[in-house]
């Protein structure tokens, strides 16, 4: 009898791994139409970005949540899904932030919707692969401020809308390396806007300990050719999971 109820319990315990890895409604389809390896396990398990940035969808995704050091605006927290990865790296970032300068909270924008596509307001997020931090700021008596929406800044370092915030160098600058430094995730771009790209990298320039990690944030810190010039937050971006590269895209799709 001890045999046969084992053997039931592990008959019932394969069947919902196996529906769990299922894909749900329309999403079926697309996981259907992906190359026959992604049908079964391992690939059938894991998160798997699909297409380009701007053309693309998602699969088994992430969501991020917020937590100590780490927030979501409130407009984007149906659309705070992304490749694990991502999610990853920016938990790690906001610990980083937190650590070194206590108190810091980091503020979340949009990743991706649960399953990928087209969303409101962007031209990519569309395979969990990108996401959208806002900026450090501080008052104009040089106290940190938490924000609770993106702030527009000049290459001054002064907010674009009058409040008199100002762009926080010394955080964001531990923002752009704390991401610098971690590899794990795979970043392959950081957009913000030329103006505040030239004010991170005087900044680092000017100390000592930050001058190393100059030469890899020259590389990646840009702004976007074919979209906003991202003067209110940063963008980033991971590049196609590693055993994906026949059904994800790095570019977007021209």
């Amino acid at each position: 009898m001890r045999t046969r109820t084992t053997a039931l319990l592990t008959a019932f315990l394969v069947l919902l791994v196996w529906l769990m890895a299922q894909p749900v409604g329309h999403a079926a389809g697309k996981t259907r139409a992906l190359p026959k390896r992604y049908q079964k396990a391992p690939h059938s398990l894991k998160s798997l970005s699909v297409g380009h940035p701007n053309a693309g969808w998602q699969a088994r995704a992430s969501r991020l949540k917020p937590r100590r050091g780490l927030t979501i605006k409130k407009n984007s927290r149906k659309h705070c899904y992304g490749h694990p990865s991502l999610v990853k790296m920016l938990y790690r970032s906001s610990r980083d932030i937190a650590r070194t300068a206590p108190g810091s909270v980091m503020v979340l924008g949009d990743l991706s919707a649960k399953g990928g596509g087209p969303l409101a307001g962007h031209q990519s997020h569309q395979s969990g692969r990108d996401a959208d931090i806002a900026f450090y700021a501080k008052d104009k008596n040089g106290k940190s401020v938490q924000l609770d929406h993106f702030v527009a800044f000049g290459s001054n370092g002064k907010a674009k809308d009058g409040s008199g915030l100002v762009f926080d160098d010394w955080r964001n600058w531990l923002l752009v390396q704390s991401w610098l430094r971690d590899r794990r995730a795979g970043l392959s771009h950081i957009f913000v806007s030329r103006g505040l790209r030239g004010r991170l990298l005087k900044f680092a320039q000017s100390r000592k300990s930050f001058r190393k990690h100059l030469p890899r944030a020259q590389v990646l810190l840009k702004q976007p050719e074919d979209s906003a010039a991202h003067d209110d937050h940063f963008h980033v971006r991971i590049a196609c999971p590693k055993g994906q590269a026949d059904i994800c895209h790095e570019r977007p799709r021209r």
